[in-house]
């Protein structure tokens, strides 16, 4: 590659310690600058993008808020196209750029956005914190990619495939594997030690799951539900702490353990049955709360005996249908949400049970 005496002179450039490689034929230069940097040479062809999908954006903002609280996260290469700019060094093992060029993202815009907007905000604070967290966002290390000698389709190309086949980590694998807290201690807890449950009845790697009983995620929001009141679909903490421990352990080991014990005996067979689908799991367990915090001395096996145990918990309940809950007609199957109206359905469903209203449901 060419020497690059007369941008080395020149004071209006960037330079960074990079490598060059070639991947399927292409040259692709590796180096490693700060987020700060890269949001001021990242360009956004519209021709070789998606529309930014301002909900991906602000959960990679909670995702690097995560980090600004103490926690390790990681984010894969960003790729770029050079399209003729930059240029380098094969003898330095340096990339130059000059400060007005502009590099094209393949993959990455969202990431790049998320921190734009933390920077940005972070900017217009004068506390001392936010002052702190700005220069440590601003030199966030990011790796990247730059292909050099794609044409606009090699680059559509690399994009589709990029998005076509690429998963997001799941919730319930970085809740296993965060740092320490008492909230996800207090999980990891449960799963280790609940005295009728198995560790292997967990599912703690996956975004969900169709042999096992619950994700991690799933059950931290059935414990909120559960113990707190609140309906989530979003992943927050638990508001557990050493007072309340104790009531929240027992009220979550005998949730568990009578969800199981009164749950269809085929009813992992999601194809079949809806009771262990995570919209139905957050509506039992928003309804065991209500009655707990009215009859906090009533037995929880007392309540589960008598609503969820009596429950058709098939696709063919139909009055779950005449409530409102989406049925498909097509699959024969009951289409829940990721919204928590669902849940609320159920709540109320349970709720009428346990007050003596009849059901025409189970069969």
């Amino acid at each position: 590659m060419e020497e690059l005496v007369d941008l080395v002179s020149s004071p209006h450039y960037l330079s960074f310690d990079a490598t060059c490689g070639n991947q399927f034929g292409h040259n692709v230069i590796t180096l490693q600058c700060t987020a700060g940097q890269l949001i001021k040479f990242f360009e956004i062809d519209q021709s070789v993008q998606r529309t930014v999908d301002e909900t991906h954006v602000s959960d990679i903002q909670k995702y690097i808020q995560y980090w600004l609280e103490g926690n390790d996260i990681y984010f894969p290469p960003l790729l770029f196209s050079s399209r003729g700019l930059g240029n380098y060094s094969d003898v330095e093992h340096k990339y130059y750029l000059e400060l007005d060029d502009k590099l094209v993202v393949l993959d990455g815009q969202h990431r790049l956005k998320a921190f734009e907007m933390i920077i940005k905000r972070l900017e217009t604070r004068r506390d001392t914190l936010s002052q702190e967290q700005l220069k440590r966002v601003q030199n966030f290390p990011l790796t990247i990619q730059i292909f050099t000698d794609l044409t606009k389709k090699q680059e559509r190309q690399l994009f589709t495939d990029i998005n076509t086949k690429a998963s997001k980590v799941s919730n319930t694998l970085l809740l296993m594997y965060s740092r320490e807290s008492f909230s996800t201690d207090f999980i990891k807890e449960i799963i280790r030690t609940h005295p009728t449950l198995s560790e292997e009845d967990f599912e703690t790697r996956g975004r969900s799951t169709r042999t096992k009983f619950l994700t991690a995620a799933t059950l931290n929001n059935v414990i909120i539900a559960l113990n707190e009141g609140r309906l989530n679909t979003e992943m927050t903490e638990i508001k557990v702490n050493t007072e309340n421990y104790p009531l929240y352990k027992k009220r979550t080991e005998e949730f568990l353990k009578y969800l199981v014990k009164y749950a269809p005996d085929e009813g992992l067979d999601r194809d079949k049955y809806f009771i262990y689908v995570p919209s139905s799991l957050y509506g039992i367990a928003y309804f065991m709360h209500s009655i707990l915090d009215k009859m906090p001395f009533i037995q929880m096996e007392h309540i589960f005996y008598n609503t969820v145990r009596v429950v058709d918990w098939s696709h063919n309940n139909k009055d779950l249908r005449l409530r409102g809950i989406p049925f498909n007609e097509n699959t024969r199957r009951f289409n829940f949400s990721n919204g928590i109206r669902g849940s609320r359905i159920i709540a109320s469903y349970l709720k009428d049970i346990f007050e003596g209203d009849e059901i025409s449901g189970k069969n």
